[in-house]
């Protein structure tokens, strides 16, 4: 997955990120269908854009994911669990939004 090279390696797992921020990403890429790139062009903070990262990494397959998370300092299992946890968030914001209107159904 040649397009995540433009990505920091993320320091925190998914579940070391407060749920509010993944929300807050996770409604910009996938409910608004924002791209990674504009989201990381369009913060400064390093919070955030580690943020940005790690929601960019759920489609990611599981080894380019554990290589991209390789500085988290948690076991492999952790990761992916806490992966397929956020994919449920995703699943369900995706299930409560319109995407014609971003306007909660």
């Amino acid at each position: 997955m040649m397009y995540l090279d433009h990505l920091s390696h993320p320091t925190k797992c998914f579940c070391q990120i407060s749920t509010e921020i993944i929300r807050k990403w996770v409604i910009e890429r996938y409910i608004k269908k924002r791209s990674t790139m504009e989201l990381l062009d369009s913060v400064s903070e390093p919070r955030d854009k580690e943020a940005i990262s790690v929601v960019a990494l759920l489609d990611a397959d599981d080894s380019t994911l554990l290589q991209m998370m390789g500085d988290v300092d948690l076991p492999d299992h952790h990761i992916l669990h806490c992966r397929e946890e956020a994919k449920k968030l995703v699943d369900e914001l995706c299930l409560l939004y319109d995407s014609n209107d971003d306007k909660p159904a």
